[in-house]
């Protein structure tokens, strides 16, 4: 594979200081040795693709449930490191995962509460009784009257926790409803909506945008929400590059991105 050796010598050199480039470019640099297709063969991530443009522009696409994420920046060489440094609009990067892509997480919850319901079985217990109801509203296709609703956020690349994200629930008529984190999670919890309070969006405060940003809930209104976001591209890391380690194996180039995977380049 062309690219693949090309980028094998290009690595040889940079370990001998042989790379014929003064030091300064070396420190953060974008070798045309490395513009090529990656791709993950193996994981939880396999058919993710990463590609390196001779213009220094990437472009990232995660295979990843319940739905792929992409992102495009600029990149460059630093030491043994390729750094991605993203360019996505924040609000881009915040998502709203669809009902149908839930589908395993509803069957999920359909177990527990059989496991529970069969616990319980014979149980006086009114407040365990009022629980299993709880869960049973949480798997029905559209909001149970009465019941709570539930907003879900998740970082699946940096794994960052929402600490100081304010979530909001946008009405047609009259003040949002904020909602109560819930303790050890990134769950955030809203007392049942009154009878003739329309839920229109979900508003997500985070401390490192001036605005929020809103989600259109379109109707019917479900029991639960999940919302992606990269808390990086919100601000609330400490730097926003993604680093993957290069490295040289079996006379072929790799990049190691941590918690993604190995991409191999791959031949188009």
């Amino acid at each position: 594979m062309q690219a693949a050796e090309e980028a094998v010598a290009a690595v040889a050199a940079l370990e001998s200081g042989q790379a014929g480039m003064p030091s300064q470019v070396e420190v953060a640099s974008t070798p045309p040795a490395l513009v090529a297709r990656y791709a993950v063969a193996e994981g939880g991530f396999a058919g993710s693709t990463l590609q390196l443009s001779q213009d220094g522009g990437y472009v990232l696409q995660l295979a990843m449930a319940p739905v792929p994420r992409s992102s495009r920046g600029r990149w460059s060489l630093q030491d043994d490191m390729v750094l991605l440094q993203p360019q996505d609009s924040p609000r881009d990067t915040v998502q709203l995962v669809p009902y149908e892509a839930l589908a395993d997480e509803r069957a999920r919850l359909q177990q527990q509460f059989a496991q529970l319901q069969q616990a319980l079985s014979g149980t006086s217990d009114e407040q365990a009784r009022a629980q299993l109801e709880e869960l049973r509203a949480q798997f029905a296709p559209q909001h149970v009257a009465g019941t709570p609703l539930q907003v879900t956020l998740l970082d699946p690349i940096s794994g960052v926790a929402s600490d100081g994200v304010q979530v909001v629930l946008e009405l047609a008529q009259g003040e949002p409803i904020a909602a109560d984190r819930l303790a050890g999670g990134n769950s955030y919890r809203f007392p049942a909506p009154l009878p003739g309070q329309a839920v229109t969006a979900v508003l997500l405060h985070f401390p490192g945008l001036a605005e929020p940003v809103r989600l259109p809930l379109p109707a019917p209104l479900r029991p639960g929400y999940l919302v992606l976001f990269d808390a990086c591209a919100v601000g609330m890391c400490v730097s926003d590059t993604m680093g993957l380690m290069l490295e040289q194996q079996e006379g072929q180039v790799r990049l190691q991105s941590f918690g993604v995977g190995v991409f191999n380049a791959v031949d188009d």
